[in-house]
């Protein structure tokens, strides 16, 4: 969850070598540093249930779930990202080239979004991601309704779903997933969120 003001410009190898020692998790956006903000309480419920619904659906179809703290690398010369959750279905590829390791090959992208984070997720991450050649969906997450807006790899282009209410169960094709969005939502409060 990134904040929208870029802090700085840096090459991919600079924001390597300075993401290493630093105390907080930043992303780097077409080659601008932006700071990891908090999340609430809503956020992070989401968080943790999404990637439990993940887990017990897609673990024994090979898959992997990581959570928020895993750095994706969307492209070598300008982008590296923390995903809220990111699944990787068969083996994960990883380049060890700084002391964080940060994947290369993810199948899913879910982004919860926030007020902070909404435009750059829905516009420049999303352009980004869905040029990654193993991915087969990018996952937009209200967390101020039930809502997840899904999209999925076609063939050679991109469909874009949409998921809405608590009666609702996200589909997702590769791999054969379904989720009840009563599952992920299934703590939050909207009045609060």
């Amino acid at each position: 969850m990134a904040t929208e003001i870029a802090e700085r410009l840096m090459s991919a190898q600079e924001f390597l070598e300075w993401e290493c020692a630093q105390p907080y998790q930043h992303e780097l956006i077409d080659n601008r540093v932006y700071d990891m903000t908090g999340a609430t309480p809503s956020h992070n419920l989401i968080n943790l249930d999404l990637a439990f619904a993940l887990k017990s659906r897609l673990y024994r179809k090979g898959c992997q779930i990581y959570g928020m703290n895993i750095q994706v690398q969307v492209d070598l010369a300008a982008t590296f990202t923390y995903p809220d959750v990111v699944v990787v279905c068969g083996e994960p590829r990883f380049r060890h080239e700084t002391s964080l390791p940060m994947l290369e090959n993810p199948t899913l992208l879910f982004e919860i979004l926030s007020p902070s984070t909404e435009r750059i997720d829905r516009n420049r991450k999303r352009e980004l991601y869905l040029r990654i050649p193993s991915l087969a969906g990018y996952f937009l997450v209200a967390q101020d309704r039930p809502l997840i807006e899904a999209y999925m790899r076609n063939a050679d282009d991109w469909r874009l779903r949409i998921f809405s209410g608590m009666d609702a169960t996200l589909v997702i094709p590769t791999p054969d997933c379904k989720i009840p969005l009563s599952e992920i939502y299934q703590q939050v409060s909207f009045s609060e969120a």
